[in-house]
């Protein structure tokens, strides 16, 4: 394989890698901070939060 090849292939990896991250980040903004992986909310909410949903 040409050096110009890999290097456009690597170029285009890049780009779809940074292109995903992008748009995760500001998909996970857009919905705020509760879902249970958020670290913003202490462990003692969460259970509180689990107990409500179950009674």
């Amino acid at each position: 394989m040409s050096p110009e090849l890999q290097s456009l292939l690597a170029l285009l990896a890049v780009g779809i890698a940074a292109v995903w991250l992008v748009r995760r980040a500001f998909r996970k903004n857009a919905h705020g901070c509760s879902g249970e992986g958020c670290g913003a909310i202490s462990p003692e909410v969460k259970q509180l939060q689990q107990r409500l949903k179950r009674g």
